[in-house]
């Protein structure tokens, strides 16, 4: 069993983080196997699979009917099909690691946001990254991770506030609109409306887990 010097309390299984401060533990404590067997998350597969295809399909259809307004721009089935691949990249990364997924997920949002921005400058700005990547980023992945947290079942912990950090973020392109770095609106629109939407959603029904969770994490 190991002991957490910051925490004050014992944890056992094969921590090297602790789960409530997530300081690293020290790796040369005796550990004790739980008495308790694990329990893998349940979810179907199959479930998840028909539901992101559904979106998918859904979605594409949708960018169709945006091109053939809008004078047959290509760029729309691009955009969408670069948005698809995002979405499914969230979900898989969740179903194969299951542990802080909703942390790696965000860390995913940013990292990809800011190689694209930089990608953008490095091969002379034309601001394709703030008018569709970044947008298309934060959308795809706050979709992905509502649909897998809904499906895996996963606990309100485990997810809320980073769910809250993903919306967060995707209120970013309110700033692109702002400064004119966008040469097309809709995707932004898009990232804050959806982002908004999650906030209210998450406000109304998870606003006592979330604050809860705030409470922990700041040892309130």
């Amino acid at each position: 069993m190991r002991k957490c010097d910051n925490c004050q309390v014992e944890i056992k299984g094969n921590w090297e983080l602790c789960p409530l401060c997530e300081l690293p533990l020290d790796l040369d404590q005796k550990v004790v196997a739980s008495s308790y067997p694990e329990v893998p998350l349940k979810y179907d597969k199959r479930s998840i699979t028909k539901w992101l295809s559904i979106l998918s399909i859904v979605i594409i259809f949708v960018t169709l009917a945006l091109g053939l307004i809008w004078q047959g721009r290509i760029q729309w089935l691009q955009a969408s099909l670069f948005g698809i691949m995002t979405m499914w990249l969230v979900v898989l990364i969740i179903l194969r690691k299951r542990r802080n997924v909703a942390k790696s997920i965000l860390y995913l949002l940013i990292t990809l946001s800011l190689l694209c921005i930089y990608l953008d400058y490095l091969i002379g700005w034309t601001g394709w990254s703030t008018t569709f990547a970044v947008p298309i980023i934060c959308s795809a992945s706050i979709s992905g991770l509502f649909i897998a947290a809904y499906f895996m079942k996963m606990r309100v912990s485990d997810y809320v506030l980073y769910l809250v950090a993903a919306a967060i973020l995707g209120l970013v392109p309110i700033l692109f609109l702002l400064f004119n770095l966008v040469t097309t609106v809709i995707p932004s629109w898009i990232s804050i409306g959806l982002s908004a939407l999650m906030l209210v959603i998450i406000f109304i029904f998870r606003g006592s887990d979330m604050l809860r969770e705030v409470q922990k994490r700041m040892f309130i």
